[in-house]
């Protein structure tokens, strides 16, 4: 063999080797670091119908903890505290809190009850399902916790006036009992209003358009390319993935969460939880 079809040889080796290690090491990065380190994405959310009581309302939003993946106690702790940290005024959850391929164990179920009953607050902490929270154990789990489940119906929130936002929360739209006309039951076009649905898709269905609505489900991909964006779009979540979007007279929030489905990886999307400042104009 000559010596120059020798060294292409030995080229095509090292090149091969290098993408092997290439590879590991971003599996790994992947798996092991991206998963990990909290990260608070803040907003401000400005509209003229956000009343003058509610100027500097603090909402944190949580969502798809996936428990049994890539959370476990520890991980959901660390996300109560930091929440905790930013003194809300309410704490929304958007869906899929253990995942279901998980086997959750009596004892872990308490944990999970014990820390998010730690979940410090001025007003109240709610929450929807998703489509991973369709079982009897998810209900228990926010009622011994004394979170309020918001599913195809609303709610008023008052912070100490007569003045009041109105907060609407739907059933999972993949693997719930969805009923957007139960949710949309009401006369009401002056109230600013705030939509808590799990896949953000949804919204395309919505017989009302609210001011402001949270969304989990997509992760924003879970894995990210940079300027490619999103690689991974699930159902419910392949029109809308990204965190932010303007839709009309609509601001719509997508929450990368705190777990990983499906795969344990994240890449360029660190677990996160959103904390929105509302003012009045």
């Amino acid at each position: 063999m000559k010596k120059n079809e020798k060294n292409k040889g030995h080229g095509f080796i090292k090149f091969v080797l290098f993408l092997i290690v290439l590879c590991a090491g971003v599996y790994y990065y992947a798996r092991y670091i991206g998963t990990t380190g909290l990260v608070i994405r803040e907003y401000a959310v400005v509209n003229d119908k956000i009343p003058n009581s509610f100027h500097g309302f603090k909402i944190v939003q949580f969502s798809d903890v996936h428990y049994g993946m890539t959370t476990f106690s520890d991980e959901l702790k660390n996300a109560v505290d930091t929440i905790n940290s930013l003194k809300p005024d309410i704490v929304v959850f958007t869906g899929d809190l253990v995942d279901y391929h998980y086997d959750l164990k009596d004892d872990e179920k308490n944990d999970i009850i014990n820390i998010l009953s730690t979940l410090d607050v001025s007003l109240d902490v709610y929450a929807v399902t998703g489509n991973h929270d369709q079982n009897n154990s998810y209900e228990s789990i926010l009622s011994g916790a004394g979170i309020k489940l918001l599913k195809n119906n609303y709610e008023y929130i008052f912070n100490g006036t007569s003045e009041k936002m109105m907060l609407i929360g739907l059933d999972d739209y993949l693997e719930g009992n969805l009923d957007l006309d139960s949710a949309f039951n009401f006369d009401d076009d002056s109230t600013y209003k705030i939509l808590l649905s799990h896949e953000p898709d949804v919204f395309d269905k919505l017989p009302n358009t609210p001011n402001l609505m949270l969304s989990g489900h997509s992760h924003n991909g879970q894995v990210r390319v940079p300027l490619a964006g999103a690689i991974y779009k699930t159902v419910g979540a392949k029109k809308y993935y990204d965190p932010e979007y303007t839709l009309g007279d609509t601001k719509l929030y997508i929450s990368g969460g705190i777990g990983t489905s499906k795969y344990k990886v994240r890449l360029f999307d660190r677990p996160s939880i959103s904390l929105y400042r509302l003012y009045s104009k």
